[in-house]
């Protein structure tokens, strides 16, 4: 035996550093303060009489987020700084009125909403977890993701241990075909698996401009994680992080560039046996839209042999089928399909359209993703600008905006941090130690439409 002692493994947590990356451009406020100036005025007045013109009284302001602490007080209110915590109008109803604004109303398009927008923005901006002291006031339901509880049955307290690292939550995921059985003949020969410190990538945004891609680039080196591109002409600085989509067009070049993961139209068995052929280390990728007939696609993709599949639907979320379903709903069906014909284990799930939040991950995953790809949030969190509906993949109308790389290198890693601590946060609550053992655990999540007919069955306006 060695006389030399084997040191342990020592264990690296995985934490991504964010800083506050402004906002470049200038963003709407979201609520419209106002005061009524002749009771404003009026009021002043009765106070310096009342209290003797005790100054320190008189020009107390009742806002602690400071939109009252401008030269002219409440006369011209700071409505940048205004949060909504309607304190001004329940002290002085008389005299304040505070309502969302127009210009914050005509944000985001048919699915982003204003709020969800906002969200992004503040996300990317501070690195930082958006808090709401007020509480949520709304229904706990909703289409699509909102229509889905995660089990927060494990809360024994308020804790962020897991974000604090004071406990273990790994939210490492593997790429990569996983073998079924030990070949002797291939002990020399590691499997093709990349791992990824977080489950999420980025998906392709076709015609970006250069310095929207380098960034993207640069983030997914900085992240460790990988981008998705029909584009392998720039970027040599970062390739070891790129996923080329190849076509007829761009074989030659991925055979000679030899990427370490490929994806592929999956309807083109061809590409298949050539991509696997000649890069026998590389992952290969079918890239499927999501439809009717997807599981039984997934299923004849997996047993030829396929590394991954990458499942997609538009950019609000909803599949191509003639009757449209949301992601949540096509990605459970093809899950459950390959679990079914003993499959599932074997490939690798990415699911992308539609993931626009930080709860939409965990959500993505029970329904049986491995990982996500995100896709016009990018723009988003970067500012791009809203021009219609962001819908089809092909004509989205989001306007990308010129930007500094580094800038939105930084935007992009402050959102991944904020989305990951919040991934912790809803593994901790469910007393999970690895992201891994989400997927598709279906027993994890309850469903409102099911609730409610399961609750008001024959109550139709409840149902």
């Amino acid at each position: 035996m060695d006389s030399e002692t084997v040191k342990p493994s020592k264990y690296e947590r995985f934490r991504i550093e964010t800083r506050p990356a402004p906002h470049v451009y200038q963003i709407p406020n979201k609520f419209d303060v106002s005061a009524r100036k002749l009771r404003l005025a009026a009021m002043l007045v009765h106070e310096a009489f009342e209290y003797k013109l005790n100054k320190e009284v008189v020009l107390s302001r009742p806002c602690i987020y400071g939109v009252f602490g401008g030269r002219f007080g409440g006369f011209k209110p700071l409505k940048h700084k205004c949060v909504g915590c309607m304190r001004c109008v329940q002290e002085y109803p008389h005299i304040m009125t505070v309502k969302q604004s127009e210009e914050y109303k005509r944000l985001g398009d048919s699915f982003w909403t204003p709020e969800a927008v906002f969200t992004i923005w503040n996300e990317a901006s501070t690195g930082k977890i958006p808090v709401k002291g007020m509480g949520y006031k709304g229904a706990f339901g909703g289409e699509g993701f909102d229509g889905i509880w995660t089990d927060m049955s494990e809360i024994v307290r308020p804790t962020r241990d897991g974000v604090y690292g004071r406990e273990y939550i790994s939210t490492c995921v593997d790429i990569g075909r996983k073998p079924t059985r030990v070949d002797f003949s291939k002990l020399d020969q590691t499997p093709s698996i990349a791992e990824v410190p977080i489950p999420i990538i980025f998906d392709d945004l076709p015609a970006l401009e250069f310095d929207v891609w380098n960034a993207v680039g640069k983030a997914a080196r900085k992240l460790g994680t990988f981008f998705v591109t029909h584009d392998q002409t720039r970027g040599e600085d970062y390739r070891e992080r790129m996923i080329p989509i190849v076509d007829d067009n761009s074989l030659d070049e991925t055979l000679e560039k030899r990427p370490s993961i490929v994806e592929y139209d999956g309807e083109r068995s061809d590409l298949f046996e050539k991509l696997s052929d000649s890069l026998s280390s590389s992952i290969v990728i079918a890239r499927v839209p999501l439809k009717e007939e997807t599981g039984l696609v997934a299923c004849k993709l997996a047993r030829e042999g396929v590394h991954g599949l990458h499942l997609y639907a538009d950019y609000h979320g909803q599949d191509y089928s003639e009757d449209p379903r949301h992601i949540s709903e096509s990605l459970k069906e093809v899950h459950q399909l390959l679990v079914k014909e003993g499959l599932r284990d074997q490939v690798t799930i990415i699911a992308s359209g539609g993931i626009t939040l930080a709860e939409h991950v965990p959500k993505a995953i029970i329904c049986g993703a491995d990982l996500v790809g995100i896709d016009t949030t990018v723009l988003v969190a970067l500012q791009a600008e809203f021009l219609g509906e962001t819908r089809k993949r092909g004509t989205y109308k989001l306007r990308p905006r010129k930007i500094d790389p580094a800038w939105g290198t930084q935007r992009l890693v402050n959102l991944f941090g904020v989305w990951h601590d919040q991934l912790i946060e809803i593994l901790s609550a469910m007393g999970m130690r690895d992201v891994r053992r989400l997927r598709g655990d279906i027993g994890r999540s309850m469903m409102d439409a099911e609730l409610r007919e399961q609750s008001f069955k024959g109550i139709a306006w409840a149902t």
